[in-house]
């Protein structure tokens, strides 16, 4: 059977805990797993976010936390460091990028782990916009298709937009070579918001 003690020495607190990944970690049936995992919950060890994911509440002088929202998205869509699988996209990008003051009611997010052109969920009480990568994504190309995403968005690029664009280009050294690969995967109007805003000349050789 799965311990509270083993479950804390592989997860931290405040931090997700995926059934499917306690599947894969531990070397038990997926009946006795579920049925740890259910005792745990039971006996307040953990918590349960939503159905399959739990998670082990931090301490603080309020009680124990809560699991955000935000923690789930980033673990099961976006991944982190070598094992990025999504980015941010449509107004939740370009807020992260400084290239809106408009703050997003709905999360849009394109992951490796969406099949569907375009799916709507509810992650907690935060909606979520799951859409299909168009190329696979990782730690490598993440940044580039950041840009591709942004420039997609974005009906009309402005100088100030220019600038905040070319400098995450150059900050990241996304170079021309990557961005070839992976531009014809992208709407051709894309192209042409690169060539007509200047942007595309400052990917470095």
């Amino acid at each position: 059977m799965i311990t509270a003690k083993k479950l804390k020495e592989m997860y931290k607190p405040g931090t997700p805990i995926f059934i499917q990944d306690v599947e894969n970690n531990f070397d038990y049936t997926k009946d006795t797993i579920r049925k740890s995992m259910s005792l745990l919950f039971k006996a307040g060890e953990i918590r349960r976010f939503s159905r399959g994911v739990y998670y082990i509440p931090e301490k603080t002088i309020f009680g124990d936390s809560k699991l955000s929202p935000d923690k789930v998205i980033v673990v099961k869509y976006l991944g982190q460091g070598k094992r990025a699988s999504g980015v941010y996209a449509g107004i939740t990008l370009l807020n992260k990028l400084r290239l809106t003051t408009q703050v997003p009611n709905v999360i849009e997010v394109v992951t490796n782990n969406e099949t569907n052109r375009k799916r709507e969920i509810t992650v907690g009480k935060q909606r979520l916009i799951l859409r299909k990568a168009r190329v696979e994504i990782n730690s490598e190309n993440a940044r580039l298709i950041e840009v591709l995403e942004a420039i997609k968005t974005l009906k009309t690029i402005q100088n100030d937009q220019i600038d905040k664009i070319t400098s995450y280009i150059k900050e990241n050294n996304i170079t021309r070579n990557e961005l070839d690969k992976i531009l014809v995967s992208y709407p051709k109007n894309v192209y042409k918001k690169l060539v007509e805003s200047g942007i595309i000349d400052e990917f470095a050789s």
